[in-house]
């Protein structure tokens, strides 16, 4: 493969993973009772704090992920955070569940595979950073 191409297919692609969390996370920390009431809405206790706690968890290791730093905890930390998310918020076995919960799900599923990539090649040394240099 082309040296450019793998330099910056893997950084852009990195952003444009990064890129749903940043703006999530900073939806949830403008709007912590909206965030709030989706989680209390399942059941959790300290619906609030944990609001707060995702769009951080969100913020940091996603601005971490496009930055290209730590990018593996981050990938890590992200893919960790969307497990109990996707089985709680997103789950389509839900009572209330309907097609677009199902379609939420899959989209999950897809963004854990992304961030599985970027672990998995960053722990094998082949991520590239935002400068080109190997990780």
């Amino acid at each position: 493969m082309d040296r450019h191409l793998q330099r910056y297919g893997y950084v852009t692609a990195r952003v444009m993973l990064a890129a749903i969390f940043l703006l999530t996370g900073y939806d949830k920390l403008v709007d912590v009772e909206d965030a709030a009431g989706d989680i209390a809405g399942i059941g959790l206790p300290f619906p609030t704090l944990l609001a707060v706690a995702a769009g951080l968890v969100e913020i940091v290791c996603g601005a971490f992920l496009a930055l290209g730093r730590w990018t593996d905890w981050a990938a890590a930390g992200l893919l960790l955070f969307l497990v109990p998310v996707t089985v709680l918020m997103k789950n389509p076995l839900r009572a209330d569940a309907d097609f677009g919960a199902f379609i939420d799900f899959l989209k999950n599923l897809a963004i854990m595979g992304g961030l599985l990539l970027v672990v998995l090649a960053e722990r094998r040394n082949v991520g590239i950073t935002v400068q080109g240099n190997a990780a």
